[in-house]
Formats: C-alpha cells, structure tokens, sequence
C-alpha cells in the first residue's frame, strides 16, 4: 500500500527547471555578459544550493578584479540569492504546470493519500511559491532546504508513521532518486519530453503525471509497480 506521496516542486509539478537557471545568468549579467562564469560555476556546483552558487559566482567574479577587494564575497553571494529568489519567483508563478500535475494531486488528495512536497528550494521561498500558485490546499507539508531531501523524507515518516516501502517520492532528478534510495522507498521519475535529468532512467517513470495514477493503482494493489515507460 502506499500511505503518502512526495513531490519534487521545480520540473515535477512545475515546468521551472530552465527559468531556474536563467535567473543565474540574469542577476549577474552586468559582470559576466557572455554567461561564461555563470555557465562554469553551475557546472562545478550543481550539487550546490542558490546560496553555494551565488557566493561561489561572487567569489569568481572578485578573483577576476570585477568586484573591489573590500568586497564581502560572503554579503553580496547572499544578496544575490535574495535577488534570485525574487527573480524566479516573478518567473515561476507564470510557469506551466507539468503535464497532469493538477489532475494528479486532486486524485491523490479525492483517495485520502496525504500529499507532500520535498524540495532543494528553501522553505519559506517555496510556501511563498506554493501559495502563489494556489496549491497549498494539495499538502499536508512542505519542506525544504536547508534540509536535504533524505532528512525531509525521514521527517515525513516520523509524521505519518509509514514504512519506507509505503511511501513514494515523485522527482525528476538524479538527487531526487539517490534520496529516495537512501531512504529506501519506491521513486518515480519525471521525464520532460527529451530533457532526462537521470544518468540511467528510472525503472518507474513518466512523461505525464497522468499516468502516476497506474503506477500508484499498482503499488496499491500489489506493492509493486509496472516498468515500461509511460
């Protein structure tokens, strides 16, 4: 049976991913108009959080003297990751859902399975985010950074009370499939058109979240799930 279900926010029920990235490029574009240093530090700190990456980009831009040298990299990084969570709010209210992403949680929430959200966003930024876009009705939580993935998924459980193999996280993202492995429950991948953000796909995994309902219908039922794509 599965007694909860736990959802990534940016590219599993939002189509944010891309409007993320850019709003790095954006809030430094002054300093780095080609986007090189913003292109290199996202690639050496993709584990890193917005405000590893901004002070990461300030660091960087006052090693190449375009920041003074009494410059606090540590004040202006946090600057920045206060300037990027405006930015891609403004952005990310005017975002797509993921194809079902309504039709989905509705379902959930019309068969009694408590609804969660598991981000790398902030907290505070992401119920800023979720009550923008209407959706809090969904969740009985919302949890966020500075806590991981895996630390929220252990606070879900000690809320509900379920086993491991009784939940089941939702995520489109490598770490969102290391957590859940960690944590040892059942994971199903989103997959964006071509856009995989998997090294392997997922054994689980859907290109709308219309067909989660089979997968969760199985789990359900059987305790396992189909593995063809969906």
């Amino acid at each position: 049976m599965i007694a909860c279900v736990a959802f990534d926010f940016d590219g599993t029920l939002v189509d944010s991913n891309q409007v993320k990235v850019q709003s790095f490029y954006k809030i430094v574009e002054e300093y780095d108009p080609s986007g090189c240093t913003v292109t290199e530090v996202l690639q050496r700190c993709s584990q890193k959080d917005r405000y590893g990456i901004t002070r990461e980009l300030a660091r960087e831009f006052k090693a190449k003297g375009l920041i003074p040298p009494p410059t606090s990299t540590e004040i202006l990084g946090l600057q920045w990751a206060e300037t990027y969570t405006a930015t891609c709010e403004t952005a990310i209210v005017r975002c797509q859902e993921v194809p079902g992403a309504s039709g989905i949680l509705t379902w959930l929430l019309n068969e009694g399975i408590p609804l969660y959200l598991n981000s790398k966003t902030p907290t505070n930024a992401l119920n800023r985010l979720v009550t923008l876009r209407n959706l809090t009705h969904y969740f009985s939580g919302i949890y966020g950074a500075p806590a991981s993935k895996l630390e929220n998924l252990l606070h879900i459980q000690e809320l509900t009370q379920a086993k491991p193999d009784e939940m089941l996280f939702v995520g489109d993202s490598e770490d969102d499939l290391e957590a859940a492995g960690k944590f040892g429950c059942h994971f199903a991948g989103v997959i964006l058109g071509e856009n995989s953000r998997f090294r392997l796909i997922p054994s689980l995994h859907v290109k709308s979240l219309d067909n989660l309902r089979g997968i969760v219908q199985n789990l359900q039922e059987n305790g396992n799930a189909p593995t063809q794509n969906h």
